[in-house]
């Protein structure tokens, strides 16, 4: 009894990764809005029952993917967190290793991108986001502890800032599609901002700019 117990789940665990391998395939050839369930099904030739049991929307696989794509992407991210660079070097490498994620998977992560924009209201996997602004905060205490970044703001509002601005470029890249994702742009959207959240070499806060109310 538990062995076919188990070959019952082998064989559940075999389907959804075939029904996730060959989505992300099409999603990749095709793009996320051409491709039809009917167009999954069929390459792997399963029932539309059967996808439905393991998904109950297309857009439910987004999110199964990225989950696959996290742990490489938080181990580089730890890397770069225990480096020696400055604070602003490490912001950029972390945007930079997140957008070559988002690039390497254009068609899934406007997807996964749009979905979110579009369930506001409703429960949607956000896992991903939570996790990059939760690792911004994360070093963005590093840099309040190093003396490196303001500390007259919560970390977590300095992450939530931060996560804005990327938000905002790819939604241009991926949605309005203004500029690429290899682009300069990103490094130059950051760089505007932490200007204000750096500190200066001896530690002071920078003078706030005249027109600020």
């Amino acid at each position: 009894m538990k062995k076919i117990s188990q070959l019952r789940e082998q064989k559940k665990k075999t389907t959804r990764d075939a029904i996730l391998k060959t989505a992300q395939k099409l999603f990749a050839e095709k793009g996320f809005e051409n491709t039809a369930v009917e167009d999954i099904t069929r390459r792997i030739n399963i029932a539309q029952s059967t996808f439905f049991n393991y998904f109950p929307r297309k857009e439910d696989i987004i999110p199964e993917m990225f989950h696959k794509k996290l742990p490489a992407l938080k181990k580089r991210w730890h890397e770069i967190l225990n480096s020696s660079a400055s604070i602003k070097i490490k912001i950029h490498d972390i945007f930079h290793s997140t957008a070559q994620l988002a690039a390497k998977n254009e068609n899934i992560s406007r997807a996964l991108l749009i979905n979110n924009i579009a369930s506001l209201n409703q429960t949607y996997d956000r896992i991903f986001f939570e996790e990059f602004r939760t690792f911004l905060e994360r070093l963005l205490e590093q840099g309040q502890e190093q003396g490196q970044i303001r500390r007259d703001v919560p970390a977590i509002r300095l992450a939530t800032l931060l996560e804005g601005i990327f938000n905002l470029f790819v939604i241009d890249c991926l949605v309005k599609r203004l500029s690429k994702l290899s682009s300069d742009d990103l490094y130059e959207r950051l760089n505007l901002c932490l200007e204000g959240l750096l500190l200066k070499n001896d530690g002071s806060e920078r003078e706030p700019s005249r027109h600020t109310p």
